[in-house]
């Protein structure tokens, strides 16, 4: 009898266990992502950006397009980037090819021969994305690097409507707005789209209140000064190079208007691929970054506010999130019935849907991307996903 007593009062003890993890993991959530986003549409809403912009500031740039097997966008994109509205004398291009296997050095090779301006480098096999980007940053003159990729395009006013903001002598880095490409009424498309706008509001928000470091790949831009190299094991380049220069005590911001396209992944095989890489170069970043910005007051509100939410957000939050579903059975069945009818309510409707189905991707591939780096290190190479390719040659 005493044995089955001391049972009972176990499975309650677990039971109750289980029910204050499960609300700790939902209200925690709830909280900071609640409060962070009202936090940041007001701060869109009614602040601007307290940065000087200079229409007749034209700095030399250096241009770096980085190609592994880019055979099929190679050509588009050069031919994009010869259409970019700044002083050709002013503007070098260094497209830096990391050992391919195909025809893409063919191409740039009949490119170049008419554009003075344009270069190629060559590593003789493939190192990973840092190491050529390392060897571009070696031999680029300009007083400002831009990093672009080649499955994106750029609009042609992109270098006139953000390099401006580089008069103003706080600013260090910038990156531009991602639109999708394609058909923007597939699940895939409007997916990303609702990510996206998410995303951008939170980026440009960061960077009023003080900066972002949460860059875009194809279109980076930075002083040189502030950046000769970057790790060679790096995976997230672009926000590493962002953090480096925030941590230098320069602002590191999200230019609006500053505009780029690129296609969406055409299934969520494709996406799960592309935001599990990208976790691991984030995550990379939060634990070597840690003790010099987490609630570091020396750095202002990005120490204090915006790199601690972002760690939240990407390292603490998908662990509650597998919290929350491991404990959610655990509730009395009234109450977990509730909870499930609630969120397919919110399932049906549709914007509500692709919301819900955004985050949870998302928090899905930064814990796959944290056990992934913990336990296997991360990858230095990059693996194209070929849906964000479908340009017509």
């Amino acid at each position: 009898m005493s044995d089955f007593l001391e049972l009972i009062v176990s499975n309650k003890i677990k039971m109750s266990l289980a029910e204050i993890i499960f609300w700790f993991s939902i209200l925690s959530i709830g909280i900071v992502y609640g409060g962070y986003f009202l936090l940041c549409q007001y701060i869109v809403s009614y602040r601007k950006l307290d940065v000087r912009s200079d229409p007749d500031y034209e700095p030399t740039i250096s241009l770096i397009i980085p190609t592994w097997n880019e055979e099929n966008t190679i050509k588009g994109k050069l031919e994009n980037t010869l259409d970019l509205e700044y002083p050709k004398d002013k503007l070098e291009v260094l497209i830096i090819d990391d050992g391919s296997n195909d025809k893409t050095v063919e191409i740039v090779k009949g490119f170049i021969k008419n554009h003075r301006n344009f270069k190629l480098l060559k590593l003789k096999e493939r190192r990973g994305k840092a190491v050529a980007l390392n060897r571009a940053l070696r031999y680029s003159n300009g007083e400002i690097i831009v990093i672009t990729d080649s499955d994106s395009r750029l609009n042609k006013n992109i270098l006139n409507v953000s390099i401006p903001y580089f008069a103003d002598q706080r600013v260090g880095a910038l990156t531009g707005r991602h639109v999708v490409l394609g058909d923007r009424d597939s699940d895939m498309s409007i997916i990303e789209i609702e990510y996206r706008n998410l995303y951008h509001m939170i980026r440009h928000a960061e960077s009023i209140l003080d900066s972002t470091f949460i860059f875009n790949g194809p279109f980076t831009a930075f002083r040189k000064t502030l950046i000769s190299r970057i790790y060679n094991d790096s995976v997230a380049d672009d926000s590493e190079i962002a953090l480096r220069i925030r941590q230098k005590g320069y602002r590191t911001i999200h230019v609006d208007d500053a505009i780029f396209w690129e296609f969406a992944a055409s299934s969520m095989q494709e996406r799960t691929k592309q935001k599990y890489r990208r976790a691991q170069g984030l995550i990379q970043l939060f634990l070597r970054f840690f003790k010099v910005f987490f609630f570091n007051r020396n750095y202002g509100l990005f120490g204090m506010l915006i790199f601690p939410i972002e760690f939240f957000m990407h390292v603490i939050s998908p662990f509650l999130i597998l919290l929350f579903f491991l404990t959610f059975f655990s509730l009395h069945i009234h109450v977990a019935l509730i909870l499930l009818t609630a969120l397919l309510l919110l399932s049906i409707m549709s914007k509500s849907r692709y919301i819900i189905i955004t985050f949870l991707h998302s928090q899905y591939s930064c814990l796959k991307g944290l056990f992934t780096y913990i336990f296997r290190g991360p990858s230095y190479s990059w693996e194209k996903i070929e849906g964000t390719r479908r340009y017509k040659q």
